[in-house]
């Protein structure tokens, strides 16, 4: 088995010894009471249930980076999101140890290569049950334990007590420090799944609705849309919202089966990265585009809003708008107009306010993505009126060269705490996105990873 170990932080291993330090003076001045490494009594876990882990330091989770699903693929604190990837669930390995195997990818917790060393890396492996992959829990206090391994007896933390998103998981000698606690709670399974944010009015309710295309009466008339319900759909789970449109000429279809590209690209590649975590509409415009005469599309993503949370279990704090072309610049409409309803949005290749912008003067979390070569000064304009919104410091975000075959993500600085702004820019024509290398043809592999990662942090 192999994997990258990663040194301890200077600064923060200097502080450490500085703890130390202090604390061996005490225990010649007087006795120290030890670390209690006993087994946790008030966190003993379902081994039904799944949970997210909330480190104490950052209050961030611990995370499968990037959606990996790869054996030696690191394990790193991202904010919480409850996707499947920063879901765990506690197996028996007996002796009061257990694995915490990752709903995700189904591989578990590993100190990579066996590492007996301060630093060792933490990633995810294949299941074979080794001590190196089990882990007993110690109580500390307010009800965080540690993860304490079996192989070397060190416990699980962020590396350097980082509190950014991303930032390294793995062993080190126990301190009890904050950033080695950890909180669990239950999201899924189990005798105990408290959700998390605010629910809809239809958790807890037998849905009627089901995976395909509905017909609902918007405005006097019979406005239609493609959803997709998440597998094993769970009526107490609070899912994500995401509503994606399609540009000028295509349809809801396009969206919702991915068109050349098939399931990777299903509603702009978020069905394959929300991996059942989000239910997913693909609404079909009127003459194949977005107008939005007298408000029009507004109110029929309004009605949508209603029908499907009346009868879904949705978390109605996340609830995100995403589209190419005309869709993105109905997308930008629903953030001017409906900024208490939406959480973020992602506009690809908007080419102006096509389906306007009633309103438009308060904050929304913005993701813009626009092609050098597609007049990207309207994608500019649209992207800083957020920019202001949002109170983020004004910058010249900077882009790739042409013939580059590249793209440059800027997240700009400044933003009011949970309206961020991100700004893509790539060597490109009019398209929702390109592999890099490959000029703006492909299976856009980028911008379906960014925009969820964009979103999966609310």
């Amino acid at each position: 088995m192999t994997g990258e170990v990663r040194p301890a932080s200077p600064e923060r291993r200097r502080r450490s010894s500085a703890v130390a330090a202090a604390g061996a003076a005490l225990l010649v001045a007087s006795t120290l009471v030890a670390i209690d490494a006993a087994p946790a009594a008030a966190a003993t876990p379902d081994t039904n249930a799944w949970y997210v882990l909330v480190n104490r330091n950052s209050g961030k989770a611990l995370d499968v980076y990037g959606l990996a699903t790869n054996d030696g693929a690191r394990i790193s604190q991202w904010s919480r999101n409850d996707g499947a990837n920063q879901q765990w669930q506690f197996v028996d390995s007996g002796g009061g140890y257990y694995r915490l195997k990752s709903r995700h990818s189904g591989k578990v917790l590993d100190v990579s290569g066996a590492s007996t060393a301060d630093g060792g890396a933490i990633v995810q492996w294949a299941d074979h049950n080794g001590t190196n992959q089990q882990f007993r829990l110690a109580d500390s206090d307010s009800g965080h334990v540690r993860l304490i391994t079996r192989h070397s007896n060190k416990v699980v933390e962020v590396q350097g007590a980082s509190t950014a998103d991303g930032a390294n998981i793995v062993q080190y000698a126990d301190h009890n420090g904050a950033n080695q606690q950890w909180q669990l709670v239950a999201v899924g399974g189990g005798s105990t799944p408290p959700p998390t944010g605010e629910p809809g009015a239809g958790c807890g309710r037998a849905p009627t609705l089901s995976s395909g295309s509905h017909t609902i009466q918007s405005g006097g008339k019979s406005r239609s849309f493609i959803l997709r319900i998440p597998a094993n759909y769970n009526n107490n789970t609070r899912y994500r919202l995401m509503f994606a449109f399609h540009w000028l000429g295509g349809t809801s279809g396009d969206v919702a089966y991915g068109g050349a590209d098939g399931a990777a690209w299903a509603y702009y590649g978020q069905q394959e990265q929300s991996n059942n975590s989000a239910i997913l509409v693909a609404p079909q415009g009127i003459g194949n585009g977005w107008p939005n005469s007298g408000g029009e599309d507004v109110t029929f993503v309004d009605d949508m809003i209603r029908r499907i949370e009346s009868d879904l279990c949705v978390n109605t704090t996340q609830r995100f708008a995403l589209g190419f072309s005309y869709g993105g610049a109905m997308s930008y409409a629903l953030a001017c107009a409906r900024p208490n309803i939406f959480r973020a949005v992602a506009v690809y290749g908007a080419p102006r306010e096509l389906s306007g912008c009633s309103g438009g003067t308060q904050p929304v979390a913005y993701f813009g993505i626009h092609g050098i070569s597609d007049n990207i000064a309207s994608g500019r304009a649209l992207r800083d009126r957020f920019v202001r919104n949002n109170g983020c410091n004004q910058q010249n975000a900077p882009e790739p060269a042409p013939g580059s075959r590249t793209h440059i993500t800027t997240v700009y600085s400044g933003c009011r705490a949970g309206y961020p702004v991100q700004w893509g820019a790539f060597d490109g024509g009019h398209t929702p996105g390109h592999v890099d290398g490959g000029g703006d043809s492909g299976a856009r592999t980028w911008t379906k990873g960014e925009v969820w990662r964009f979103f999966s942090q609310f």
